[in-house]
């Protein structure tokens, strides 16, 4: 059995994966590793939502990775560029960015998902299903570092503004819960953190003073769950979220001062949106949302004072494609490309960096 990253896509196909997706009419979310064992209580590595593992894993096929060569533009190194991830095809894309031409493709991925930058513009990507993290530096199609995660399958990364440390979210672990794995100036073997109330850890994100949150899912009843681990401190706390629903874990982002929550299943439809929360201790507290239309699954989107830019994966409707939504305004997408199977997560490497 194939697992893509802990949800919605990979938990619609049997009662296990329904635990972890709101599996109405079947959506994407993360996917799971395809060597993971599969108790009665996980779900797949995958990050999304829909209702089988992918087309090649659903049929029982190891979806192999492309062995061709990563190219990218000469001119790439120059341009502000948006990667996203595609679990369909094992690769990277890279656009230039605003305009999203395409300027690249990093190939040899195990389900590559996760993905997030560094004040200097490299690039992390989770390689979920060999367990690794991979560094690239900005227009690089050479790899400059693999991290191994050997505790469970990466999913979600964030990097601390303060310290440059690395935070990798392991959707499980073999055979139990996932946790939260911190690697100290981004190298090195990483610190383990976990909270009781999460069983499933999806995405992760920094605020400006080194904060760390964590959303997931509980072990039972698959409820989103939040959580937070203090800068500075020790364990992860648990938090309160007031104002709405969130049905099933997507982006986790800090913008300005706001928290920004993704959901991949918005009012438990096959629609995606974003919630803006402000935050005060342990309590953060839903006070805007942002509906992406023409969306069906959006499971991890980079969010600046202006912008979304995500992979859109459309299981229920036509092709997939990457978009640029207005931030907060939302709306339908103001600037769309094609060729994309089955997008993941996403990052902007800026060349001022």
């Amino acid at each position: 059995m194939n697992f893509w990253s802990w949800g919605k896509y990979a938990l619609c196909i049997t009662g296990t994966a329904a635990m972890l997706a709101g599996c109405g009419g079947g959506s994407s979310s993360a996917l799971a590793p395809t060597g993971a064992a599969n108790p009665a209580s996980m779900q797949s590595p995958l990050a999304h939502m829909q209702g089988t593992l992918g087309t090649a894993h659903s049929a029982g096929v190891t979806v192999r990775p492309d062995r061709g060569p990563s190219w990218m533009s000469p001119a790439s190194s120059s341009s502000d560029l948006l990667y996203i991830s595609d679990a369909g095809t094992n690769d990277v894309y890279v656009y230039s960015y605003p305009d999203l031409k395409l300027t690249g493709t990093l190939t040899g991925f195990h389900e590559p998902q996760g993905e997030c930058s560094d004040a200097n513009g490299d690039v992390y990507i989770t390689n979920t299903d060999k367990r690794t993290i991979i560094e690239y530096a900005h227009g690089s199609s050479k790899r400059s570092k693999l991290l191994r995660d050997d505790g469970g399958y990466p999913l979600g990364c964030a990097i601390d503004p303060t310290t440059g440390n690395l935070a990798v979210t392991n959707i499980y672990d073999q055979p139990g819960p996932g946790e939260v794995v911190i690697y100290k100036n981004a190298i090195g073997k990483p610190k383990t953190y976990y909270i009781s109330s999460e069983y499933f850890y999806y995405f992760d994100a920094y605020d400006s003073s080194g904060n760390l949150y964590v959303s997931g899912r509980g072990p039972k009843g698959g409820t989103f769950e939040l959580s937070m681990l203090p800068s500075g401190g020790s364990s992860l706390e648990a938090m309160t979220l007031n104002g709405g629903t969130i049905y099933f874990p997507g982006t986790v982002a800090w913008v300005g001062g706001s928290l920004i929550l993704g959901d991949q299943s918005c009012n438990d439809a096959n629609t995606s949106c974003l919630y803006e929360a402000s935050v005060s201790g342990t309590t953060a507290t839903i006070t805007g949302s942002t509906s992406l239309t023409d969306s069906c699954d959006v499971v991890e989107a980079w969010v600046t004072s202006s912008i979304v830019a995500a992979g859109n994966y459309n299981y229920c409707g036509s092709s997939s494609n990457v978009d640029l939504w207005a931030f907060p305004a939302g709306g339908a997408p103001t600037k769309t490309a094609s060729g994309v199977t089955e997008p993941i997560g996403a990052t902007i490497s800026s060349a001022g960096s």
